[in-house]
């Protein structure tokens, strides 16, 4: 009969019933083998953080701390004894491994709020910390943010970066889907971003939506909720659902009568996962599934395409235009995906007179630490300059405004102190433009004008939508003049703006001249107010 200090040896790292297994499988009564287990010494250790139900100890010999199999047991463990620890750990992997902090109570499967016989998300994160399964790092542009401090995942900025962006269009997408096909009350569904995204009982989502369908429906004046969490790439596993379905279930047993309809969204799942989260009642779709397969084949390289922009602007224009006309089928009202194509437009035009282009460049200040992104960045031949390019894609008919312009001007502080250190560029002429798909407002206009007459060794310059289809136009772009004018100018919306300026400029119609409606009867009772659901979300559990 071999000791514990043998078995792992031998095994590696395992939980306390798992070794206590192995001994009774080798002839050992069950009490005795508890005994063995219990009684064992140095080298033989006890993780000192609590991670397993029922507090069961995890053993390892000394030499194995820190090491893969370590690390690699110990979450073996934790997800065959169903912790919730795992299933925070799985979640964080799917991201990538590495996340805003904010983000960690969305994939984490704990609740926000108390909820009986639930660990709150905070001891969660504060145990997971302790045991150094994940540490807290600190980004200049993304704040506090977690990442697993061992070799499950690995993560970076940039790419944590790619992926939120690629989500938050994804989501904004998403809730255009739902508004579409009635599946929530039309102006109440939040996503992740939005300040009124609150959470649906004990968990929060990327998106929350009230919901008055008839199988959803507690009651008249009870509505139900559509949720989803949403995932840019990667083909998630069924350890990587777990803390969703957790979530799921939880709902169900809390609100009773309200039925939850929850959605989960990733590029692929695993054949494991799909049967893990049918058999939880859980609807799993894939960007294809949901736009179709031009759209959804955009929008899964779209995560790839952020991290390497410079180099997917550098090449060719047929494959800009189809990402355009591809992606902009599912474009939503947060102007995310309209800005980060308007930054490729450009990023692609302003290569044509340059020796290298670069793009989402963080540039520093030694002196103060402030820091600033510089959306395109085009060095010419020799270094001879550098231009730092600000781009602001705007909705069709949109308007660069004062308020914007003196936020890049203060920037532009920032990005000359971190080219005054830079090895290669600290020589160049620094120069600094500002471009924009829309128009320039008058007083913004000015604003330009005023300042361009003062700074005259690191010059500034603009464009607006009509310089932009101009330069391609020049540079015989037909399929960028063409996306530039479906997109972003002569695009029905854009005249629907002007006319409202128009409105605007002749002021509002006497109301005795407009047609009064007879009084309103039996008028449905107004959609629910994603704001005010407070009240009916933070009751006692």
């Amino acid at each position: 009969m071999i000791s514990v200090a043998q078995y792992l040896t031998e095994h590696g790292p395992s939980r306390s019933s798992r070794i206590v297994e192995a001994f009774v499988t080798a002839g050992l009564t069950p009490e005795a083998a508890r005994q063995r287990v219990s009684r064992a010494n140095e080298p033989v250790r006890r993780f000192p953080v609590p991670l397993l139900p029922k507090r069961e100890a995890f053993l390892y010999l000394a030499k194995d701390r820190n090491r893969d199999n370590f690390w690699l047991n110990f979450i073996r463990d934790m997800r065959e004894s169903g912790s919730i620890y795992a299933a925070a750990i799985d979640g964080l992997i799917a991201r990538g491994g590495l996340i805003q902090a904010a983000q960690f109570p969305t994939i984490s499967g704990a609740p926000v709020n108390p909820t009986k016989g639930q660990l709150h998300v905070d001891t969660i994160a504060k145990r997971l910390r302790a045991a150094d399964f994940m540490k807290e790092v600190w980004d200049a542009d993304e704040g506090a943010c977690y990442q697993l401090a061992y070799s499950l995942a690995e993560g970076s900025f940039a790419t944590m970066r790619a992926r939120d962006l690629t989500e938050r269009i994804l989501l904004d997408g998403l809730r255009e889907w739902c508004r579409r096909i009635g599946f929530a009350s039309y102006n109440s569904i939040r996503i992740r971003g939005d300040a009124e995204l609150k959470a649906i009982g004990p968990f929060p989502f990327d998106l929350a939506g009230p919901s008055y369908l008839l199988p959803l429906q507690g009651g008249p004046a009870k509505p139900g909720f559509v949720v989803a969490d949403v995932f840019a790439e990667g083909m998630l596993t069924a350890n990587q659902i777990q803390y969703f379905i957790r979530k799921s279930r939880v709902l169900k047993s809390t609100f009773g009568d309200i039925r939850v309809l929850s959605i989960l969204v990733a590029e692929a799942f695993t054949g494991e996962a799909l049967t893990a989260g049918h058999a939880a009642g859980i609807v799993m779709a894939t960007p294809k599934d949901l736009f179709g397969k031009r759209v959804g084949a955009a929008v899964s390289s779209l995560c790839e395409v952020l991290k390497n922009a410079a180099k997917y602007s550098s090449s060719s224009p047929e494959r800009l235009t189809l990402l355009l006309d591809s992606l902009f089928d599912i474009e939503g009202r947060n102007g995310n995906l309209r800005g980060v194509l308007f930054e490729l437009v450009a990023g692609y035009l302003a290569r044509r007179d340059a020796a290298s282009i670069d793009m989402n460049i963080k540039a520093t200040d030694p002196s103060s630490g402030k820091t600033a992104e510089i959306d395109v960045q085009k060095i010419t031949h020799q270094t001879k300059s550098v231009t730092a390019i600000e781009c602001k894609g705007k909705e069709p008919g949109g308007v660069l405004s004062l308020e914007e312009v003196e936020t890049w001007l203060k920037k532009i502080s920032i990005v000359k102190a971190h080219y005054r250190e830079h090895n290669s560029l600290r020589e160049a002429q620094h120069r600094f433009e500002i471009w924009t798909s829309g128009s320039i407002a008058p007083e913004a206009l000015a604003k330009l004008a005023e300042e361009k007459e003062k700074r005259i060794k690191s010059p500034i310059d603009w464009k607006d939508g009509r310089a932009v289809l101009d330069l391609a136009k020049l540079e015989k772009e037909k399929g960028i003049v063409d996306a530039l004018n479906q997109h972003f100018l002569v695009h029905p919306l854009a005249a629907v703006a002007k006319k409202l300026e128009a409105d605007k400029a002749v002021g509002p119609i006497p109301a005795a001249s407009v047609p009064q409606a007879p009084p309103a009867q039996n008028l449905p009772a107004p959609a629910y107010d994603f704001v005010s659901l407070d009240s009916e979300l933070d009751r006692p559990n």
